[in-house]
């Protein structure tokens, strides 16, 4: 599930950057938003499933009643992206801004259930500190910062999308890349 969660965050980055320095062909900045959109759903999930391995242990977390629920709430959150198609907008594009507008109730929902799944994560991220050794607890702490900063980074990220700002979604991306890379530092403490 780590493997999975950095694949997808790096993955999910790749193409977002990727979209957003797209200004010679509208047609395919959206499909590579919603490609984007999808790993930055499985992102989270891994990031759930990462604490169900550590927590229940691998056999049991891959059973139905977490993988399925896993799956089921990703399949949920992506193909909203099919239905609720986000647009581009068209008069900053003209100026050479890629600017995508998801729809407004499907970005809050989405958003929401991001930030829930990183609360979550970092409650129980919280909750095995409590229980584990001296050298455990230190990658567990740094698992702990990166996820806080991932949610502050997502907080602000739907703060931007309400507001409209580009500039507040430009901060956010940065707060989720820093968290991401704190994060991927408690994993590669032994």
């Amino acid at each position: 599930m780590v493997y999975l969660f950095f694949l997808s965050s790096s993955v999910g980055l790749l193409t977002y950057t990727i979209y957003h320095f797209i200004t010679f062909n509208a047609r395919i900045i959206i499909p590579i938003m919603i490609t984007a959109q999808i790993f930055f759903n499985l992102l989270f999930i891994s990031l759930a499933m990462t604490v169900f391995v550590l927590e229940k242990f691998e056999k049991m977390a891959m059973g139905l009643k977490y993988l399925g629920t896993m799956m089921a709430l990703f399949i949920i959150m992506s193909f909203g992206y099919f239905i609720w198609v986000p647009s581009l907008n068209t008069e900053r594009l003209e100026q050479g801004i890629v600017d995508t507008e998801t729809p407004f109730g499907w970005f809050i929902f989405v958003n929401i259930i991001r930030i829930g799944l990183s609360i979550y994560v970092v409650y129980k991220y919280a909750m095995m500190t409590r229980k584990i050794g001296e050298e455990t607890k230190k990658r567990v702490q740094w698992l702990f910062i990166g996820i806080i900063i991932i949610i502050i980074g997502l907080l602000l990220n739907l703060a931007g999308g309400i507001l409209r700002s580009i500039l507040t979604e430009i901060f956010a991306l940065i707060a989720i890349d820093i968290g991401t890379i704190v994060l991927f530092k408690g994993f590669l403490i032994k």
